[in-house]
Order: C-alpha cells, then structure tokens, then sequence
C-alpha cells in the first residue's frame, strides 16, 4: 500500500499504519473514519466527538474506503467496516457514599456516617392538663420511671367490700403513663384489708367497728409508693377509733362497743370515756366535778374536777337557767391549781341566786 505527497508528488510505501485514540478528559464515543487512496490522492475524514456522564455503550469503528480506477472509467469503492463493542462502563462523580442501614423499628442505629432514632405506625399525641403530661400512640419509647403514685377507687369501702387498686408512674421527660392495677407489684398491707389481688382488687375485712385506715404498698420499676384506704364499720361516724374499741371490746363485731352504750352503768357512755381518757369497762373510771364554797368569800365558787388527762382540753362553763340560757364559758376566775391528776378553778363572781356549772373536755 503506498501513499502519494499531494505537495512533492513523491509516492512512498505506507509500511506501518495504527489508529491511537488518545485519553480524553471525560469518556467519549469516538468515530474514525479513514480514506484510503491507491490513486493521487489520501485524505482523512475529521474526528467526531461525542461525550456525557453516565453508563455509556463506548464503540470504536474504523472505515476503510478503497476506491481504485477501472477501465471505462468506472470507479469501485470497496469499505471494509471494523466494529468493536466495549462492554458498559459505570462511571461516578468523584464523591463516593458509603452503604448505610438504618433501621425504621422505632429503635436506636448507627453507621459509620449516621445515628437515627426511628419510628413506625400511627401518629400519636401528647395531652397536657396541669401539672401532668401524658403521651399516647407511640410505637415504641425508652424511659426511666421516676416516681409513682398508687391510687384506690373509691378511697373508703365498707368492711368486706372491695375496692380497685391503681397507679401513675412519672417518667423521666415529666410525662404521665397510667398503670392498671396489674401493672403494679402489690406488697404489704395491714389491718383491716383482708388481700390484694394481682390485678389490684383491694378486699377489706367483713367486720371492723368504726372507720379504721389500711395502708398499702405497690412497686413499678424500681419506684414504690404507699397510700391509704379506710373501711367504714357501724361505727365509722362516732369518731371513736378502732383500735381504742378493739382494746376493749375485743375483735368486731361487739354489741358493747356502740358508741352510747354504757357497760359498766356509770352514766358515762363508750363516747364520752373516750373523750375523757376513760376505761369504759371500770365502773371506777369517770370523770367527778365538785362545786365547793371558798372559806370567808361568799362570793366565790371553787370547781374541782378529775382527772385531768393528757392531750385534752377542759373548759369550764356555765348557765343560770337550765331551759331559757345557754352554756357559756365561765369568764373571770383563777387558776387553774392542779394537785396530781386533780384540777381546781375559782370562779370569782358567784352572786347569782343559782348558777350551773359543767367542763367542756375535748381531744384535738
């Protein structure tokens, strides 16, 4: 195969002949197309570029066009085609993104690139009506219970009913969670509740005399807390406590422990001993008032009453008339002078025709 100088004339072989694609900056699609000539003339067709980003099916094709003279004039082009298909190539910009998983499970993940806090499912709420926050709806959360608050419904049962346990737990981000009464570990409890249940059903005892409180306990992770619930006897309107009526009428249910009754026949009933620091039971138990004249002043009363007991308040008082007045406190006298349990008070203006006198005792 020779080739001919166009600008000398000179016609030399052509010995070696390559095709060299140099390296672009960015990929491309190269087309060659070459015209060979055995005649005076050779030329090279130009260079078509085409480039972009992306999977590219890259294909070089080389053209060799022949075109020799034969008689007549007639010219024959002869092509000979040489496709080659390169196999796809993936091609990135230079960032790179490293595969990450995170999970949508309403847990905590990490990466080496990511931490998220996921959560699936519906849309939950938060509900606030002071001082308390509560959240429903969510799928999954993480929390640490700061405190608890158990809870009896209603807080005063009548002896051998029941009554449902309950609780609120306070979690760390100062919202609410309710808790049923399964929720919570149900520990001690005293007198008069007869049993907790697991699910929190209180039961109090069949028989109590007044209105004794029961204490009860309950845990809920790692928090506890303890409450009260009273259990209303026959007697629970008295104000004479249980445990002062078990101490002398024995466990209920006892007749003699009504509040009016008068055991030991002194005049002075279960209510009024109580009252008084009395035992109800000892007929030599009660409370003396004395009206006494004091020596050379005609105007003068001494009231001397006993016994005096520790943690009440004595009043005296007085009326002159026993239908039209009312009791009054006595005003204007000295004292009081107390010899052991026995308490003396001078009342210093006697000088009605009749006056009456009484001690008002009362317990705080």
């Amino acid at each position: 195969m020779n080739t001919r100088n166009t600008a000398t004339g000179v016609v030399r072989p052509l010995r070696n002949f390559s095709f060299v694609q140099r390296p672009r900056k960015r990929p491309a699609i190269v087309h060659w197309r070459l015209l060979l000539a055995a005649g005076p003339r050779f030329a090279r067709a130009p260079r078509t570029l085409l480039g972009g980003w992306g999977f590219i099916p890259t294909a070089t094709v080389n053209a060799m066009t022949r075109t020799r003279s034969c008689r007549g004039g007639v010219a024959l082009h002869v092509t000979l085609l040489a496709l080659t298909l390169y196999a796809p190539t993936c091609l990135f910009a230079s960032s790179v993104v490293t595969t990450t998983t995170i999970d949508g499970g309403g847990l905590h993940t990490t990466s080496a690139n990511y931490a998220a806090d996921n959560s699936i499912g519906g849309i939950g709420g938060i509900s606030s009506a002071a001082p308390d926050t509560a959240k429903y709806g969510y799928i999954g959360q993480l929390y640490d219970v700061v405190s608890l608050a158990v809870t009896s419904m209603p807080d005063s049962v009548n002896e051998g009913n029941t009554s449902q346990l309950s609780g609120v737990a306070t979690l760390d981000d100062s919202s609410v969670s309710g808790l049923s009464g399964s929720d919570i570990t149900w520990g001690f409890f005293t007198y008069p509740i007869q049993s907790i249940s697991g699910s929190g059903l209180l039961t109090a005892v069949a028989n109590v005399y007044s209105a004794p409180p029961a204490t009860f306990s309950g845990a809920y992770l790692g928090a506890s807390s303890t409450n009260s619930v009273t259990v209303l006897g026959p007697y629970a309107n008295s104000g004479i406590p249980d445990s002062w009526l078990v101490q002398y009428f024995g466990t209920p249910p006892n007749p003699n422990a009504a509040p009016t009754a008068d055991v030991d026949g002194t005049g002075q009933n279960n209510l009024f001993k109580y009252v008084a620091g009395l035992d109800p039971t000892n007929p030599a138990s009660v409370f003396v008032l004395k009206i006494a004249s004091v020596a050379g002043q005609p105007t003068q009363k001494n009231l001397i009453f006993n016994p005096e007991v520790s943690g009440r308040t004595y009043i005296p008082q007085f009326r002159t008339n026993m239908v039209t007045d009312a009791w009054a406190t006595l005003t204007g006298f000295s004292g009081p002078t107390t010899n052991i349990n026995q308490v003396t008070v001078t009342d210093l203006s006697a000088t009605q025709t009749q006056k009456f006198y009484r001690v008002s005792i009362s317990l705080p």
